[in-house]
């Protein structure tokens, strides 16, 4: 299983956080996809049916595009990082197998990660 990081926003908040994701050692061979690339770009091409993409969502615009494109989604484990809760009711129509917020400790984050890989490893052995 591949694990992916998209965000729409360039912003400062979007990219501190990437920094402290790719500091904990689970996602260290975490793939940054462009911000803003709608998933248009060559890094994108690597995703499989099962990788995790993890989606920072910085606003209801952000959601509104992601939920247009929320089938072509349906194949991933997603988890959501969202700016804070106001976006919340809504952001469960993607499905996610969890949803963090920009501003917690991210210990929980890291272990919701950790389980999903040996989720996945388990299954993929069992094939």
């Amino acid at each position: 299983m591949n694990i992916f990081f998209y965000t729409a926003c360039r912003s400062g908040a979007a990219r501190q956080y990437v920094k402290r994701l790719l500091e904990l050692p689970v996602l260290q061979s975490m793939t940054v996809l462009p911000s803003g690339s709608l998933f248009l770009s060559p890094l994108a091409f690597r995703m499989r049916s099962g990788d995790l993409l993890l989606l920072y969502l910085s606003d209801k615009e952000v959601l509104k595009e992601l939920l247009c494109i929320r089938n072509d989604l349906s194949e991933f484990r997603l988890i959501l990082i969202l700016k804070d809760n106001t976006i919340l009711r809504e952001a469960y129509a993607l499905h996610p197998r969890f949803i963090a917020f920009q501003d917690e400790e991210i210990t929980e984050l890291e272990a919701v990660i950790m389980k999903t890989s040996k989720t996945a490893v388990l299954c993929a052995h069992n094939h």
